[in-house]
């Protein structure tokens, strides 16, 4: 469970987070939506080798194909795991780790649920030590991009599994690195609130899922979480992320087969 700090808003204020974060979350889901079926047009494109021998032609098609996946899983597989190795906070998500992201590695990755335990010599060619504050936007942008490219890696690849608190934990650092960037020049005081609503409206925008998204950041919060402060920006940003990715792609819609 994640206590996210809460600081009280003014209604302007509200509104402009949600829109901002709204439109941002629909770009970060059209973005991953478009490189997910980029990859998969890549990997999985229409190669048959040319047989016209009848049944031995089917056989060997049937073969080829099989080899090629194998092929491509392993690739795949090998890719995602040199990422993890630069970056190791992309091989784990979920609520046990939901806390380093969303205040930007201040709770160290070994003293949550999936980094306890955690061998050393993981983390000894980090890239971006998940053990260490973030205190640059470069490498916030780097662990979010790296977080979403390893999900669209997975999911381009047809392996089984979920994609709603990856991208979760693809959407924070993201919105890290933007406040991290924008509080060089202006007092940002919605840090935490807009990291929550940049993750809510991504998800949100792949999934089409924006009630469902609010419900499940509400349950797994804090029960000291002030989420008279937190769900109204959450909300409007979900929602707004779901119309503005419907506006910029009728296919930003998420779905495992093409």
């Amino acid at each position: 469970r994640y206590l996210p700090s809460i600081p009280n808003l003014s209604g302007r204020v509200t509104i402009l987070t949600s829109l901002v974060c709204g439109i941002g979350g629909a770009l970060i889901a059209t973005f991953f939506h478009e490189l997910v079926h980029f990859l998969k047009d890549i990997l999985w494109s229409e190669l048959v080798p040319d047989d016209d021998n009848g049944k031995d032609g089917s056989a060997r098609t049937s073969l080829f194909q099989i080899d090629r996946e194998i092929l491509v899983k392993t690739t795949i597989g090998i890719a995602v795991g040199v990422l993890s190795m630069k970056y190791p906070s992309t091989m784990f998500w979920g609520e046990g780790s939901l806390q380093t992201a969303i205040d930007g590695q201040q709770t160290p990755f070994s003293e949550t649920k999936h980094g306890s335990g955690l061998p050393s010599f993981l983390t000894a060619h980090a890239n971006v030590d998940p053990n260490t504050p973030i205190e640059s936007s470069w490498a916030a942008i780097q662990v979010g991009v790296a977080k979403l490219t390893s999900i669209a890696l997975a999911c381009a690849g047809k392996f089984p599994g979920g994609i709603i608190f990856p991208l979760f934990f693809a959407a924070a650092p993201i919105a890290n690195a933007i406040c991290l960037f924008i509080s060089q020049y202006l007092d940002i005081q919605v840090k935490s609130l807009a990291v929550m609503a940049l993750m809510a409206s991504t998800q949100a925008s792949v999934t089409r899922t924006p009630l469902a998204t609010v419900l499940m950041l509400t349950l797994s919060a804090s029960p000291d979480t002030e989420l008279s402060k937190m769900l109204p920006c959450v909300i409007l940003s979900s929602y707004i992320g779901v119309f503005s990715s419907r506006y910029l792609s009728k296919e930003s819609y998420f779905a495992y087969s093409k």
